[in-house]
């Protein structure tokens, strides 16, 4: 069975590598289910005090699979509602079991963090960011609302007015612009990203692991007291937009490379 995630413990760092470089580690449901389960067993990890997210690959995270949605467009409209309100309540397990985890979490990114991918970095507790990186809501290109707690938690960091430009012009930014909104940690040069993220992980796995999972739980706690909500309506509107024509015609044009034509 092909696996997309790689996950190691030691020195009491547990460290969970996307390994599908080749896709610039989009999240298909396979690497999804595999990374859920792997922060879960960080989580769950005794030896672990905090947890690495990094990827293999020129690219931290394309966000959702483009190629894996045009096997949907075959479908009536009321089975691709179906199919993708589905395939969000799994998806949108992810944020959650992030934001849940009793470590703290670290991501290493490099390249493209688009959709799913920048959903992960607003839900972790630090995000260093090699200059390389840039980050993209995608999702009104392509005819879809946001998912993946992205409407909570892009508002939580940035206020509304600059989480509206973003997701529904769909812009895309880099790594300086998103520290100055609140999604980066720290940005560093290429050659620096993996000392300096070393560094922070370590530091976190010499802490007081009861009052780090408190704090953390604490303050998600006064931010996202509603997210479970958030993440039921997203899967709702998002499945409501998979059933149109837009959708269609958005997921044909990214696939082309085309020009986006919607009614």
């Amino acid at each position: 069975m092909l696996e997309y995630v790689k996950f190691t413990v030691n020195d009491r760092i547990a460290t969970i590598t996307l390994d599908r470089p080749e896709a610039r580690n989009a999240l298909n449901p396979e690497l999804t289910g595999e990374l859920i389960q792997k922060i879960r067993l960080a989580s769950a990890d005794p030896q672990a005090k905090c947890i690495l997210i990094q990827a293999e690959g020129e690219s931290f995270c394309a966000g959702g699979d483009v190629k894996g949605f045009s096997e949907l467009l075959h479908l009536s409209s009321e089975r691709r509602f179906d199919a993708f309100e589905q395939k969000l309540l799994v998806g949108n397990r992810l944020p959650k079991v992030i934001l849940e985890s009793p470590k703290p979490i670290v991501v290493a990114t490099r390249g493209a963090v688009a959709g799913a991918g920048l959903s992960l970095c607003l839900a972790a507790d630090f995000v260093i960011s090699a200059e390389s990186t840039y980050f993209i809501a995608a999702h009104i290109l392509v005819g879809l609302s946001l998912d993946c707690g992205l409407s909570g938690m892009l508002t939580a960091a940035m206020g509304i007015k600059t989480a509206k430009r973003l997701a529904l012009l769909g812009e895309r930014f880099g790594a300086k612009e998103a520290m100055d909104l609140g999604i980066v940690t720290q940005v560093v040069s290429e050659t620096d990203l993996q000392d300096v993220t070393q560094k922070l992980v370590r530091r976190l796995s010499a802490g007081p692991a009861t009052a780090m999972a408190k704090t953390k739980d604490l303050l998600n706690h006064a931010v996202y007291r509603s997210l479970n909500d958030q993440l039921a309506e997203e899967a709702t509107a998002i499945a409501e937009c998979a059933a149109t024509e837009d959708f269609r015609k958005g997921i044909e044009a990214a696939l082309g490379k085309q020009r986006r034509d919607f009614d």
